[in-house]
């Protein structure tokens, strides 16, 4: 019998909720985890640099960039999981066995990592502001745009976080993902500086960084803060962002298919 769509829509909801019910247990552990990385690197950025030599507003531009990679964070250990997960127990083997499309499981596990990256990311904010206090202006938020590049940029996190899982064989290679993958997308992709800056500096360099999709993400998201002055347009990175969705999406799950043995 051929099941409806409002019992997929169902089933993909419960599990949904399921997850994000467990994450809420461990939230108030994870936003003291946050307090302690964000306070000490936008306390440093913000009010040690600048006597280095570096713009006041440093600290500012440092705590768009955290705002933006905050989801990034959070890859390594969820994709230590994921791969644990293939190898150990399997607890997605339940999941698995449910009648509904395995696309629906893996769309709930990408909108599951994505949902608790915008968390995060709407928890960095007022503890920002609280720390810069008057270095950060608020008037100068585009909210509708910061809503749009948050869920964009953690939606990408989502899909690369499933991507990785597929691309890494064992627990063995796990280290591969901060070194062989996150590292080189964060670090290169304008975290520390601006597109303009490098697009300065060295041009072809800037130009073969835009097939970066950490750039289009913070690019995005300091023009939603900050203004479009001086950063990539908006419409651009979000334009951009959701083809690396589609594309790292589609690669995710091929691989997956023939790693779980899908049926």
């Amino acid at each position: 019998m051929k099941l409806s769509r409002t019992f997929y829509y169902n089933t993909f909801k419960h599990l949904l909720i399921a997850d994000l019910i467990v994450y809420f247990t461990i939230l108030k552990k994870k936003f003291l985890d946050i307090c302690i990385y964000v306070g000490i690197t936008i306390s440093i950025m913000g009010y040690v640099m600048p006597a280095l030599g570096l713009s006041k507003q440093y600290g500012v531009f440092q705590l768009v960039s955290l705002i933006a990679a905050m989801g990034l964070l959070d890859v390594y250990a969820n994709v230590s999981g994921l791969v644990a997960d293939f190898e150990g127990d399997f607890a997605l083997s339940y999941q698995l066995t449910l009648p509904i499309p395995t696309r629906l499981i893996l769309l709930k596990i990408v909108c599951y990592y994505a949902l608790t990256g915008i968390i995060v990311s709407f928890l960095v904010l007022p503890l920002g502001k609280l720390i810069l206090w008057n270095q950060f202006d608020l008037t100068k938020i585009s909210i509708i745009k910061f809503l749009i590049i948050v869920i964009t940029a953690n939606l990408f996190y989502g899909v690369y976080t499933l991507w990785l899982a597929s691309m890494i064989s064992s627990m063995k290679q796990i280290g591969q993902v901060w070194t062989r993958y996150n590292f080189p997308l964060y670090f290169l992709g304008c975290s520390q500086f601006s597109w303009e800056t490098l697009y300065n500096q060295a041009p072809i360099l800037a130009y073969i960084n835009l097939l970066n999709p950490v750039t289009l993400i913070m690019e995005g998201t300091r023009a939603a803060f900050l203004g479009q002055d001086g950063y990539l347009p908006f419409w651009y990175c979000t334009l951009g962002l959701t083809g690396f969705i589609l594309l790292y999406g589609l690669h995710a799950l091929v691989r997956l298919k023939k790693r779980l043995d899908f049926v």
